[in-house]
C-alpha cells in the first residue's frame, strides 16, 4: 500500500513543506531555492524510471520543475472553453508512486472518465476549480493542497495558468464511499503550525492529518531541528514547505534539502534525518 502521511523518526512518512517567511506567497512568487545539488536518482527529462532500489531516495529541487524545464504536451482536445495547453516533468515511479510536475493554460474541459488513481497535488501558481458530477465547485490557488480520489470524475477550469507538483497513488480499489466522490481541498492557513497537533510520542513534533482513506494518508508535519533515525514502512512522498535538513541513506550519501525540494522514499528505505533548521512538510 501507499501512504502519504507525515514522517516520523521510526516508520511513517512526510509532509509537503513551505519556506517560513511572514508571507507565504512571497515564496510562491520567489521561491528559495538553494544552488542546485545533484538528485540521489539522475532523471533525464521525459523519462519516468522506475525506481526498485529501497536503499536510496530520489530528489528535485524546485528548478527541477520550473516551467522552461516541463515538456509541452501539446492542446487538450476536449476543451470547451478557452485554449487550454499543457506541459509536465516526471520525476520518478517507486511501486505504486509516482511523482512529478504539471502546469497548465487557462482553460476549462470535462472529464468525465472515472479517475484510475489518486491524486495529491500543491498548487504554486494560479488558480483552478475542479467540480464534481453533481456541480459542486472546489476553488483552489498558491499554496492549496488539492486531492482528487480514485474514482473522480468532473470538470477541470483554469482561471489563471496553473504550476503544480503531483504525486499519484495507483491503488487498487475505489475507496471512497460518497456519492459522487468528491475533490478534496486543503486550503494553505488550514496547514499553519497552530492547526497542528503534537502526537504521542513524537518529542518536538507537531502534526496533522488532513486525508485518510484506504492505502492514501496526507498530512502535515513540522519538526525542530535534530537528528532522527528513520525507516519507512510506506513509499513516502513529500514537498518541503520550509526548513532545511539533510536526509542520509545507509551507505551515508547525503542530500541536503531546502524549501520547494520534493522527496520520494521508497518502502523500506532506512537512513538518517538531520534538521537543521524547523522544517514542515506536506505528504
Amino acid at each position: 500500500s501507499f501512504q502519504i502521511a507525515p514522517m516520523s523518526n521510526r516508520g511513517a512518512v512526510g509532509p509537503l513543506s513551505l519556506q517560513a517567511t511572514d508571507s507565504y506567497l512571497s515564496v510562491l512568487d520567489k521561491p528559495v531555492v538553494e544552488e542546485a545539488m545533484p538528485s540521489m536518482l539522475t532523471v533525464p527529462n521525459g523519462v519516468v524510471p522506475q525506481h526498485e532500489d529501497k536503499s536510496t531516495f530520489s530528489h528535485a529541487s524546485f528548478d527541477y520543475f520550473s516551467i522552461d524545464q516541463l515538456t509541452p504536451k501539446g492542446a487538450r482536445k476536449n476543451a470547451d472553453v478557452g485554449e487550454p495547453h499543457d506541459a509536465t516533468r516526471p520525476l520518478v515511479t517507486v511501486g505504486p508512486a509516482s511523482a512529478g510536475s504539471w502546469w497548465c493554460a487557462a482553460g476549462g474541459w470535462p472529464s468525465p472518465a472515472l479517475r484510475a488513481t489518486t491524486e495529491i497535488f500543491y498548487v504554486f501558481s494560479g488558480r483552478g476549480c475542479v467540480t464534481d458530477l453533481d456541480d459542486t465547485p472546489h476553488y483552489f490557488g498558491p499554496g492549496d493542497t488539492v486531492i482528487l480520489p480514485k474514482g473522480w470524475s468532473g470538470r477541470w477550469d483554469i482561471q489563471q495558468d496553473v504550476h503544480k507538483v503531483w504525486v499519484v497513488n495507483d491503488h487498487p480499489n475505489i475507496e471512497e464511499t460518497t456519492n459522487p466522490i468528491r475533490a478534496v481541498i486543503t486550503p494553505y492557513q488550514d496547514l499553519a503550525p497552530k492547526h497542528l497537533l503534537e502526537p504521542q510520542g513524537e518529542g518536538n513534533t507537531l502534526s496533522q492529518t488532513v486525508y485518510k482513506v484506504g492505502p492514501t494518508e496526507v498530512g502535515c508535519l513540522m519538526r525542530e531541528p535534530g537528528s532522527y533515525p528513520v525507516s519507512t514502512s510506506k513509499t513516502q512522498a513529500f514537498y518541503i514547505l520550509e526548513g532545511v535538513f539533510f536526509l542520509t541513506n545507509e551507505d551515508g550519501t547525503a542530500q541536503r534539502c531546502v524549501a520547494g525540494d520534493t522527496l520520494v522514499i521508497p518502502k523500506g528505505w532506512i537512513g538518517q534525518w538531520d534538521i537543521l533548521e524547523a522544517t514542515r512538510s506536506l505528504s
